[in-house]
């Protein structure tokens, strides 16, 4: 089900003045953008929209490992999508066994860390909506997720001035919803002070290739 969070801000408060207890359940799904596998868990998954002319899209995201054994990030799926490369740093730096999350620890994929190329990308849904797509672990399975489709020159998730940047310059390209994703965008209501956004340590890098 497709969710517009702006419409979820704006409407929010009468229900909840009203009483409406079955809104709080909605109003925490539409801001809990975060998925659960096994000992793992996947918080803010988000990609750049792919810049003018281009095909290839960065995906980012936190991964936590509760777990007591390593895991890793082996690969992602989607049928939109012709290829992905797995990358240690923005340096492009290749780790095609995946990139490892040790136990106990959380591993941040970002613009100045680790990160997944999306490549050859078919279709790719608008700004501010979501893209679906399915990670695959070593150890822990796959997990569907659906990654917040940010502006090409955002600096984190949620980035409203990116955002905003993007609104101005494509007036015309707020178009309806795609079939099964949700308006993750709702400018200044998530607090990414205190997410991390830096580089975490990744694993298994003696086979790093130059890219």
């Amino acid at each position: 089900m497709s969710i517009n969070r702006r419409n979820v801000l704006q409407t929010g408060g009468c229900l909840l003045a009203s009483g409406a207890v079955g809104f709080l359940s909605s109003l925490k799904l539409a801001f809990a953008h975060e998925y659960e596998i096994g000992k793992l868990k996947v918080e803010h998954p988000w990609l750049r929209y792919p810049k003018e002319g281009e095909t290839t899209a960065p995906l980012y995201m936190l991964i936590h490992n509760n777990g007591d054994t390593a895991d890793k990030l082996i690969g992602v799926k989607s049928e939109k999508v012709g290829k992905i490369v797995l990358h240690a740093d923005p340096r492009y730096i290749v780790v095609p066994h995946g990139i490892v999350v040790p136990p106990k620890s959380m591993v941040t994929l970002a613009p100045d860390g680790p990160y997944v190329s999306l490549m050859n990308i078919k279709k790719m849904n608008p700004v501010g909506w979501g893209f679906e797509v399915v990670l695959v672990f070593e150890k822990a399975g796959e997990a569907t997720i659906d990654a917040a489709v940010d502006a090409p020159d955002a600096a984190h998730a949620h980035d409203a001035e990116a955002m905003e940047r993007w609104e101005k310059a494509h007036p015309s390209e707020s178009g309806a919803a795609p079939s099964g994703h949700e308006m993750h965008h709702d400018h200044g209501q998530m607090d990414h002070g205190a997410m991390d956004h830096g580089a975490a340590a990744v694993g298994d890098n003696s086979s790093n290739q130059p890219k």
